[in-house]
């Protein structure tokens, strides 16, 4: 996999995460939040030097992002969310990202507690020849501060 399809996949996998906003107690905290996404690719391209891969995969991909209730999903132009469902603290969502390789499609469920959230996914990413090849990750996130004023 490319950098730049990495990068997007990255993307994919965040607006992904952060697109719960879920109700009452369990209401999406508003912020700064850091999201971590690890993605096991089946024959996935070499760790750029200086970063180390995990077994089994990539390495961690790391985002952080102001997001609030009104606004959680921090999206990427290329990514359009297809379909989110909420149920209290739980979201379920679609999305599809438009890479220069191919659509990388993704579906997932997470939940948001508190100053966490954790989610794991699937992405269809295009392989090497030109055949979709399906993707597990995992994503985690936290809670870091207020975000910064504007």
């Amino acid at each position: 996999m490319t950098r730049a399809a990495g990068g997007i996949l990255l993307s994919v996998l965040l607006v992904t995460a952060g697109s719960a906003a879920p109700r009452a107690a369990d209401e999406i905290k508003s912020g700064k939040w850091q999201f971590t996404t690890q993605m096991q690719l089946p024959g996935a391209a070499q760790s750029p030097p200086g970063v180390q891969a995990s077994a089994g995969g990539n390495a961690p991909m790391t985002l952080t992002a102001c997001i609030d209730a009104a606004n959680p999903v921090p999206a990427e132009a290329q990514c359009k969310l297809d379909r989110v469902d909420r149920h209290g603290g739980v979201v379920t969502w679609a999305m599809t990202c438009n890479t220069p390789r191919g659509p990388i499609l993704s579906a997932g469920s997470g939940r948001y507690a508190g100053d966490t959230m954790e989610a794991t996914l699937t992405a269809r990413v295009p392989g090497p020849n030109g055949q979709p090849v399906d993707a597990p990750g995992k994503i985690t996130g936290r809670y870091l501060a207020p975000c910064d004023a504007k």
